[in-house]
């Protein structure tokens, strides 16, 4: 049993189907600060409440704790924007000198590492991997997104300095009112900028105020996704499919990984996730896939749009009851 670090919580949303990033990888948030702020934000009560940031006492736990028992071989530094972390680079170094871990990767809407002396810096102290945020493929997308005229060519300037890095890359890109006609075109955006692994997330509305006008409906994004998953499979990428129900994917079902690592964060964002990060089906009584790599529909979803009877077919059967 992974022990907590004074103030934090050792998140138990893991489901049961594990691949992406494995048993092997831990997430630890070091700030609620951020640099944009994306009308979808997963974490704006916390960046609006200026929770604090994680105490590098509590990172020095978890770090010795994994040496000691190597449970973790990958560490992922995460925010709101974790670059604004002015010891991001102590503490990345810490963990694999002092920590055991073996690869590094950050979260990042990648608008620091415009800067190439940064972007090298973070390459150099280990952080190889970098998980970046991509939701729009024009600045007026991106504006109306992140709310910064900035954060475009700023992601841009970051993504260019980490491609002559050969650092490893991979996009995250959520699905929302704001840029749902446009996937096929944001698949073809991030390939050309040499990103081969695409994470494609339905947005989860998790209680923040005036967040639900971003929510659309499976039936008016699911043929853009398609078209867009189409498109990175004929370039020679790699999708990944979040938070969507399995059936609704067809083909593409293949590609749903619900996996999450196992996550240190704030107790305040942890009793949120507890209250709002719920899914369910009107079939899990009978779909074999339901808790089986599939969760369903996330419960604000299925307030706001009801339960999709007529777009899910359980699997285990060949017709609709």
């Amino acid at each position: 049993m992974t022990s907590i670090p004074d103030h934090f919580q050792l998140s138990h949303q893991k489901l049961d189907d594990f691949s992406l990033d494995g048993e092997d990888s831990v997430i630890i948030v070091l700030t609620y600060r951020c640099n944009s702020r994306c009308s979808f934000c997963i974490i704006e009560t916390e960046i609006t409440a200026k929770l604090p940031e994680t105490k590098v006492e509590d990172v020095e736990k978890l770090f010795r704790q994994n040496r000691q028992n190597k449970q973790f071989s990958r560490l992922v530094l995460s925010g709101a924007e974790v670059t604004l972390r002015p010891d991001l680079v102590f503490i990345a170094k810490r963990a694999i000198d002092y920590g055991g871990f073996d690869v590094i990767r950050i979260q990042t809407n990648a608008r620091r590492l415009r800067k190439p002396e940064f972007a090298k810096l973070l390459y150099q102290c280990g952080i190889r991997e970098y998980f970046i945020s991509i939701h729009a493929c024009t600045p007026e997308m991106d504006k109306k997104i992140t709310r910064s005229s900035h954060s475009f060519p700023q992601m841009i300037a970051g993504i260019a300095n980490l491609r002559k890095l050969n650092a490893q890359m991979i996009s995250n890109t959520v699905i929302c009112k704001s840029n749902y006609k446009h996937l096929p075109e944001i698949a073809n955006f991030i390939m050309e900028q040499g990103i081969l692994e695409l994470h494609f997330w339905s947005f989860l509305e998790m209680g923040d105020v005036g967040q639900k006008q971003e929510l659309i409906s499976l039936p008016l994004f699911l043929p853009y996704l398609k078209q867009a998953i189409e498109i990175v499979l004929a370039r020679g990428g790699r999708p990944t499919l979040k938070w969507l129900p399995k059936c609704a994917l067809g083909e593409y079902g293949k590609f749903l990984d619900n996996h999450q690592p196992h996550m240190y964060i704030h107790e305040h964002f942890q009793q949120r996730l507890n209250s709002h990060f719920q899914f369910g089906c009107i079939h899990q009584s009978t779909c074999t896939a339901y808790r089986n790599g599939c969760e369903g529909i996330h419960d604000r979803y299925r307030q706001l749009f009801g339960e999709e009877e007529e777009l899910l077919l359980p699997f285990g059967r060949t017709t609709q009851p």
